[in-house]
């Protein structure tokens, strides 16, 4: 093995341990405008949501009570369960300042186009979603959600990042990622060494 070669893949890999490992910074003041404004904390005990465990605008009592009032769609695909599930747990993101204001919450376009694809053939009011809706934005806006685009930063909206309750091998691969993405850079620099040699 080339020690340039194992070096750089040493360092790729370091850096992205590094990178994946260090908590986000960020300056902004979080605050829970859907409860009055309080700080967000950890709740090592949440037994939905638990992805905003280490920072969580609301208890297990809350998340609790506000899952215990939502009926499940009839015919809903795992997939339709479980954007709801993301979706009813913004009540614990410490962003949703950022989503919720005025007692409207606000939702990415992008998030309820997704919602709606998984949801379209699952049964509301006695109807079929798709034949109720024509789009996600409509379906959204049902709700009284205001709807909004990802790309303005003020809207709800989906983080496979954060969700934990979608497949345990799509969040390993995911997680992993930049040791993927060092081992394809030491194949290829390894590779293309060998093919120059020859």
């Amino acid at each position: 093995m080339d020690s340039f070669a194992l070096s750089l893949f040493i360092a790729i890999l370091t850096f992205g341990l590094c990178c994946s490992l260090s908590p986000v910074k960020n300056n902004e003041l979080q605050y829970c405008s859907f409860f009055d404004n309080r700080a967000p904390e950890a709740e090592p005990n949440l037994k939905n949501c638990t992805w905003f465990k280490d920072n969580s605008c609301c208890r297990q009592a809350e998340i609790s009570a506000t899952f215990g009032r939502v009926k499940p769609l009839r015919g809903a695909s795992p997939s339709c369960q479980r954007y709801t599930n993301y979706l009813m747990c913004y009540i614990c993101s410490p962003y949703q300042y950022l989503f919720y204001f005025r007692e409207s919450l606000t939702v990415c376009e992008e998030f309820c186009d997704a919602w709606y694809d998984a949801c379209k053939t699952a049964i509301s009011k006695g109807s079929v979603i798709q034949e109720l809706f024509v789009d996600g934005e409509s379906y959204c806006k049902s709700q009284r959600f205001n709807v909004d685009k990802h790309i303005n930063g003020r809207c709800f909206n989906f983080d496979a990042k954060l969700d934990t309750s979608g497949s345990p091998s799509y969040n390993i691969w995911h997680q992993n990622s930049h040791i993927l993405m060092g081992i394809y850079l030491y194949i290829l620099i390894t590779w293309s060494k060998n093919v120059i040699s020859i």
